[in-house]
């Protein structure tokens, strides 16, 4: 992918200036600091004047022309394609010459030769196992979705990041990792996987409410982004609101694809509902050593709740439990029969051709007592970034990454997040606040995320419209335990 000190010239004049993000701090980040304040390197602002996010590169580094090597997500696996590495010429498409300009500024200023390689299916993680055995170190940087990470993480195929760190260059505090992940991911405080600005990936895999404003006026029901503001956006007041709209709109006396709810959802809006309650599937200790905390009294309690929302079915639909896809939710939506839709942010960039006016909020809370709004990304699809066991070009590899972060936050973030979610697909300007929340309030619960069997257990219950949670989870917490102590163990002894 080796480029021109004179075509990056020319493209350096003809490429609009995308406004930067803002730190989840609310504070700009140095010119010169790459560690500067952020808490994580998720969120956007346009209404900041522009930074520029410069990685501590040495004056003077020059790798002349090495090559390094991603192993990205494959291209054409519907929305899950990867757009985040696959760009081989400007376009005029915003992320597409984000990425490309990110690739061709890193290029350039560190003289270095990046190449892509395109895995087969995500999650696959065939390719990183037969580089570690034949030792070939044929990939610098790669990236998979967590619950793959997580299992290659056990396998020793993976650098510990904080180790990797201190032999090298990569600064891990820098402003566009998200912090967030690196904090919650970590177990006995060693690190295998991050993200952050470098990828967009992650971020269209966050579950979130969309609301319909052709609804809402018909029925006069009160500003959702009020109540989002005022702290009171709960799932009672979801469901109050969907009450009032649902209706059997034939008058067959079937509630069906042809009639009209308060919510369309999927089964795994129960597991990102807990979360957003604020319940913690596994929490850990002064040891930074996780357990499983899923069950308790308010656990118990969210099911309840989360039940009357999403088990009624005069007032909610769930195409997972139907058996149906989401293009049938998609159409449903977009013919306006239902005044929620719960889905993940691509969903958001789908219902862009949408006629009816519509508005994106945060996963709704407990109550109104819940100080803080939280979201959590799909284990199964979100990318997160990894370095081979068999790379050890300490320096060159921080180096290389961090470009890439600080490059990707002055590019590829803005156009994701200003210029395509903002500016392209949402329909009201109370939506960037909206986003800033969902994006920038992540909990990276690992008894979620890391594949022990949580996640399922939730999804079957939503599907089955299974209240009984204390049952559910003494079946299986023995399970749950064993899976989530061989991580722990493979952590502390790795």
């Amino acid at each position: 992918m080796k480029k021109t000190l004179s075509l990056l010239l020319i493209l350096a004049a003809l490429l609009p200036t995308f406004t930067a993000c803002a730190d989840n701090s609310g504070e700009a980040a140095v010119n010169d600091t790459p560690s500067a304040q952020s808490d994580t390197a998720n969120t956007s602002s346009a209404k900041e004047e522009e930074t520029r996010y410069t990685a501590n590169i040495p004056e003077g580094t020059d790798y002349d022309g090495k090559s390094f090597t991603v192993l990205a997500y494959p291209v054409e696996v519907f929305v899950w394609g990867d757009v985040d590495w696959n760009a081989e010429e400007m376009t005029g498409e915003a992320i597409n010459d984000a990425v490309y300009t990110r690739t061709l500024n890193t290029e350039s200023k560190l003289n270095v030769d990046i190449k892509v390689e395109h895995m087969d299916a995500y999650g696959n993680s065939t390719a990183i196992q037969q580089s570690v055995t034949a030792q070939d170190n044929a990939y610098q940087l790669a990236t998979n979705n967590l619950m793959a990470v997580f299992t290659m993480s056990q396998s020793g195929l993976l650098s510990e990041l904080n180790n990797y760190a201190a032999q090298g260059s990569l600064d891990l505090g820098a402003a566009w990792w998200d912090q967030n992940c690196i904090n919650d991911l970590s177990i006995a405080h060693k690190n295998y996987m991050l993200t952050g600005d470098i990828g967009t990936m992650y971020k269209k895999s966050i579950g979130a409410i969309m609301f319909n404003k052709a609804i809402l006026g018909d029925y006069q029901i009160e500003d959702p982004y009020a109540l989002m503001e005022s702290g009171k956006w709960t799932v009672d007041k979801m469901v109050e609101m969907g009450a009032m709209v649902s209706d059997d709109l034939n008058g067959d006396g079937v509630m069906d694809t042809n009639d009209r709810y308060g919510l369309i959802c999927f089964c795994d809006m129960m597991g990102l509902a807990f979360i957003g309650c604020g319940v913690e599937m596994a929490a850990k200790d002064e040891n930074d050593v996780p357990s499983v905390t899923l069950y308790s009294e308010k656990a118990v309690s969210v099911v309840d709740k989360l039940a009357t929302l999403m088990y009624d079915e005069n007032l909610s639909w769930s195409w997972s439990k139907a058996g149906l896809t989401e293009e049938t939710a998609f159409s449903m939506y977009q013919q306006d029969q239902s005044l929620f839709y719960y889905g993940e942010l691509h969903s958001v960039a789908t219902m862009r051709s949408m006629d009816s006016p519509f508005g994106v909020l945060p996963m709704p809370k407990y109550d109104e007592t819940q100080a803080n709004y939280y979201h959590c990304v799909n284990p199964h699809v979100a990318s997160v970034y990894f370095i081979p066991i068999t790379n050890v070009e300490y320096t060159m590899t921080g180096h290389v990454m961090d470009t890439l972060g600080a490059e990707s936050k002055n590019e590829l973030t803005p156009a994701y997040y200003d210029v395509t979610l903002i500016g392209k697909v949402s329909r009201d300007a109370e939506s960037a606040a909206s986003l800033d929340i969902i994006i920038g309030s992540i909990r990276y619960d690992i008894g979620y995320l890391s594949g022990i069997g949580i996640s399922s257990m939730l999804n079957t219950m939503a599907n089955s419209f299974n209240t009984d949670l204390a049952s559910q989870y003494q079946k299986q917490a023995k399970v749950f335990d064993k899976l989530l102590t061989r991580i722990v163990d493979t952590f502390v002894e790795g």
